[in-house]
């Protein structure tokens, strides 16, 4: 995870003011240079956006004409504006991508505002890699599918970011409780997936149920009634993120109606309310009814003083996006000059492009990112007289370190096209001379380094369980191990989901791999992959695919998992009882395939699937209706341990479960006698899939059941303790969590090779 750093607005005052100085104070001189080269740049926007942009767009020419007064070769951007409500997207991307003439030809394009409107675009642009950059698109789902993509470009931090922000503020303030409103949207999604694992992150306690969807109009009454009855600190915040001023409207009036009428009856309760970047706007602002304290949005960094400079030039603060589109067009002037200079030698990183497709040859795109990955070089800065330099120091050959408008632009360090830094402010409204205005109260960076999975709960792990656990183990007498039986599960049906199948078909091949014979082994999926017409592989299933030679020697990368399986049952024929058969042995003429295990049989259940906030894994795809069922699964296995009025059906028995909010079946299992489970995410969180591939167009697998694969391959007699770190540590997105171990034995001590022992 980024490292925050948190800066008071008043000291915003120590920072460069390199960009005060007015670019009309030195005089210019007759110059003919030696060659232009112009890009033609399309800028797809909403005509409002444009014209709140334009300033910043005209001073950006401005700053690299003048910049480039003094040299023999020199580049030209051709702005050609493009109303994003108003064209046909679909249209408009094919002609860009297509044109029917040279001098038509689309360099680039700057846009589209909307991440909605992205995906349209970026298909066209993505079949001769033409940049798409885009200063505002923060969708978390849009960066994740085009996070390799060497022309796709993202100069703010996506939503997560955002939401991680929101409750990094709140942990600031002491003994309170914390919630979150969403709105059950493209917008809403980030939050929801995001906002209890930062929660969890920072330690901090969510009241009642946590977490609610909203649509304008939803009443929030009983939600907040919720809240109030479990607040354990006397003092709750209420984070919002909605998509649109109406609801925020909406929403906040009926929070104040509440407020005021829990006081009035006398209860004791501080509140809150945080709004994300959406409700930066006039209308929200300016509403007198709304109730609310403060707000978080993305902004240009004051240190390196664009925002000052923005404001001594055009006596306003700065619109969201204008310092980024600012930084866009240096950006496409910079990489045109340094194709000029460097041509086919380009590298990026110190490696060199090479692609193996058309087009074969380095594009602007990678000209571009060669800029921004360089660590070396003079470091040039976004007023006219930085670029000046840096146009300069690439005329020469050399590298430069560029910092933006916007902030340091540092980039991902796989593509280099993903920003890594980005600034927000906490605001809080005021009224000034009559009007309602946001302030800024409190700026927030984000360090410029890869997300990596914090360490913070490890350490408090190892703190809580070290002196209690070490060298504990339950006994309970456990007879010699005699026979492993295993049921591995995917309910997913649907192309979309094809991570879920794919896992089961890998986990399947792992289990055989380590000694499961297949007539232990029940596997139920649907098994409709292979032979789909969107299957550029037909017959083949993957769970990682890779070009480079030194991966495909890892266990599983370009490995068929589906070869050689045999599945038992598609998950279409069961009905959610037949799971309750199939694990206790009780077989029929409809369920002939079960497992029979005994009180010296150890037992592994795999599930990777969707879930859902209340129960956990759902009984098919993500718009499921129903759930497993917490009380059905404790149920089965209670079933299994003679709790029922049974004999014992299992030795030792490990859950991996892989769903979203799969720590629900993780609480349900506690009590139970050497049962150990190990989930892929807690009760109040989603789990994220991370292997994408273009060439399908589908998630391949989940960070979780991946390590789990490898580390077993690695080394089957890896500690539980030790297996549980490395998927907490790999797992981005989501906290790994383990339960029941008081009930199971010592995790310090107790090995992996108990379920897999070859």
């Amino acid at each position: 995870m980024k490292k925050i750093k948190i800066l008071f607005a008043a000291m915003s005052a120590a920072v460069l003011f390199t960009g005060c100085k007015s670019d009309d104070d030195s005089s210019t001189s007759e110059f003919t240079p030696k060659g232009v080269t112009t890009l033609n740049v399309d800028v797809v926007l909403p005509a409002d956006i444009r014209t709140q942009w334009q300033p910043s767009i005209d001073w950006a020419l401005a700053n690299l004409s003048k910049a480039q007064q003094k040299q023999d070769y020199q580049v030209k951007l051709n702005l050609r504006y493009h109303d994003e409500d108003t064209e046909n997207l679909d249209n408009l991307a094919y002609k860009l991508a297509n044109p029917e003439k040279d001098d038509d030809t689309c360099h680039a394009i700057i846009g589209p505002y909307h991440s909605t409107n992205a995906k349209t675009i970026l298909r066209y642009a993505g079949r001769n890699r033409l940049p798409v950059i885009m200063p505002t698109c923060t969708s978390s789902e849009l960066q994740r599918t085009n996070a390799r993509n060497t022309h796709t470009w993202f100069l703010t931090e996506s939503d997560i970011t955002q939401c991680e922000i929101m409750v990094t503020g709140v942990a600031k303030m002491t003994d309170v409780d914390v919630a979150l409103v969403y709105s059950d949207d493209t917008y809403g999604q980030s939050f929801h997936d995001w906002f209890g694992y930062y929660a969890t992150e920072r330690q901090l306690h969510m009241a009642g149920d946590g977490i609610m969807a909203y649509e304008n109009g939803t009443d929030l009454k009983p939600f907040l009634d919720g809240l109030a009855a479990d607040c354990k600190n006397g003092r709750l915040v209420v984070c919002f993120a909605l998509s649109d001023a109406a609801s925020y409207k909406n929403a906040t009036e009926q929070v104040r109606q509440w407020y005021e009428k829990i006081k009035n009856d006398g209860k004791k309760l501080e509140l809150q309310v945080i709004l994300s970047d959406t409700a930066l706007d006039d209308q929200v602002i300016q509403s007198t009814g709304m109730f609310f304290n403060y707000g978080v949005s993305p902004t240009a960094s004051s240190k390196y003083g664009f925002p000052q400079s923005y404001e001594a030039r055009f006596g306003r603060a700065q619109k969201f996006g204008e310092a980024r589109i600012y930084d866009a067009l240096t950006m496409l002037a910079l990489g045109a000059a340094h194709q000029r200079v460097k041509g086919e030698n380009c590298t990026v990183a110190g490696r060199e492009v090479k692609y193996y497709e058309k087009p074969y040859g380095p594009t602007l795109t990678d000209h571009i990112r060669s800029i921004v990955a360089s660590d070396a070089g003079l470091t040039c800065g976004w007023e006219a007289e930085g670029l000046a330099r840096a146009f300069s120091e690439i005329a020469a050959g050399r590298d430069i370190q560029v910092t933006g408008a916007s902030g340091s632009l540092n980039f991902d360090h796989e593509s280099y096209t993903k920003v890594l830094g980005t600034d927000y402010m906490f605001w809080r409204v005021d009224t000034e001379q009559g009007s309602r205005v946001a302030k800024p109260i409190l700026y927030i960076s984000t360090e410029s380094s890869n997300t990596q999975a914090s360490t913070t709960s490890l350490w408090e792990l190892d703190k809580m369980w070290t002196p209690n656990y070490e060298d504990v183990a339950v006994h309970h007498n456990l007879p010699a191990v005699t026979d492993r039986w295993a049921v591995v599960i995917s309910p997913s049906t649907t192309w979309s989901n094809y991570r879920h199948q794919a896992d089961a078909f890998a986990m399947y091949q792992l289990l055989r791999q380590h000694g499961y014979a297949d007539d232990h082994i029940v596997l139920i999926v649907e098994d409709n992959l292979a032979n789909d017409e969107r299957n550029v592989y037909p017959g083949q299933i993957f769970v990682e695919r890779s070009s480079d030679p030194a991966a495909a020697s890892d266990q599983f990368v370009n490995e068929d998992v589906r070869k050689g399986a045999v599945v038992d049952y598609k998950f279409s024929d069961l009905q959610l009882s037949d799971l309750a058969d199939i694990m206790t042995g009780r077989s029929s003429d409809r369920l002939p395939k079960v497992i029979h295990p005994t009180a010296t049989s150890d037992v592994f259940f795999f599930w990777s699937g969707h879930g859902g906030s209340t129960e956990g894994p759902l009984w098919g795809n993500e718009d499921a209706d129903d759930y497993f069922g917490k009380d059905r699964i404790r149920n089965i296995v209670a079933e299994m341990a003679g709790q029922t009025g049974g004999t014992r059906q299992y030795r030792r028995m490990m859950f991996a479960i892989e769903t979203c909010f799969s720590g629900h079946w993780g609480d349900a299992l506690k009590g139970l006698p050497d049962v150990l489970v190990l989930t892929a995410a807690n009760e109040q969180e989603s789990s994220k899939a991370d292997m994408h591939d273009s060439s399908l167009g589908v998630y391949l697998s989940n960070a979780f059941a991946r390590t789990f694969r490898r580390q077993i391959d690695a080394k089957n007699d890896i500690t539980i303790y030790d297996l549980y770190r490395e998927l907490f540590k790999t797992t981005r997105g989501s906290h790994v969590s383990i339960y029941n171990q008081q009930e199971y034995g010592s995790v310090y001590s107790e090995r992996m090779s108990e379920f897999l022992p070859k």
